[in-house]
């Protein structure tokens, strides 16, 4: 169950020190509450949560009820490392639907494939890097069935300006594992591209996962976060 008091009055004024500094739209939960768990450090560096593992929530949605379905129409799987199976980069998820059955959900979608199973799932919007403007932060999770490692992709990728933009993903994140042996790779995300350039230019490879992320020498917290909105706090 959750614990609900006020918490604005606290953050008011720094009373209360490390609250967030920048409020986060949370679509799923559920899966907010493991990027949070596998990569809180990064998250509390980027100010979206504060030292306790909390969050300042914001409820509005940006006017979008299916998010499912315009990610699967049209966010290029290009950052992918093979993952994706036979595709050429630029197309959508949806040119992989001949490979394998589809499922939809207001707020992703699964593809299962003869090699692989994709998950994917829009987490949350929020001002990633800083520059005033929101991204949308996604999650894909590659499973491939032949018991080789598992590839969790966190994306940002930038709300589209029209109905008809095509979407491109900055890797943000990768959790890779290997069983019960996993590792967390980072990247400095001081830009996020937009549909017209190559999310994934490379600077350097950092063990064959994705170019320009660097290893997490410090091991993720296993601990679950607290929730905190703008006008109460969730303790988990």
């Amino acid at each position: 169950m959750f614990r609900m008091r006020l918490a604005a009055l606290l953050c008011l004024g720094g009373l209360l020190f490390g609250c967030a500094t920048r409020p986060v739209v949370v679509v799923e939960k559920d899966q907010f509450i493991r990027m949070a768990r596998q990569m809180r450090h990064e998250l509390q560096a980027r100010g979206l949560l504060d030292n306790d593992g909390s969050y300042l929530a914001s409820f509005s949605l940006a006017g979008f009820s299916d998010y499912g379905e315009t990610l699967f129409r049209r966010l290029s799987p290009a950052f992918m490392l093979g993952d994706a199976g036979d595709v050429f980069p630029g197309e959508s998820f949806a040119a992989l639907q001949p490979q394998g059955r589809v499922k939809h959900w207001p707020n992703g979608f699964s593809i299962d494939q003869p090699a692989r199973k994709l998950t994917l799932n829009m987490i949350a919007i929020a001002d990633w890097n800083n520059d005033g403007q929101d991204e949308w932060i996604v999650s894909c999770l590659a499973e491939p069935k032949n018991g080789g490692r598992t590839r969790t992709y966190y994306l940002l990728v930038p709300p589209p300006r029209h109905e008809r933009e095509p979407l491109k993903g900055t890797v943000a994140a990768v959790y890779e594992c290997f069983g019960l042996a996993c590792n967390l790779y980072v990247r400095d995300s001081k830009v996020i591209e937009r549909a017209a350039a190559d999310p994934l230019a490379p600077p350097t490879v950092v063990q064959d996962v994705v170019p320009g992320l660097q290893p997490v020498t410090a091991p993720p917290s296993k601990k679950a976060p607290a929730a905190r909105s703008g006008i109460e706090e969730r303790n988990l």
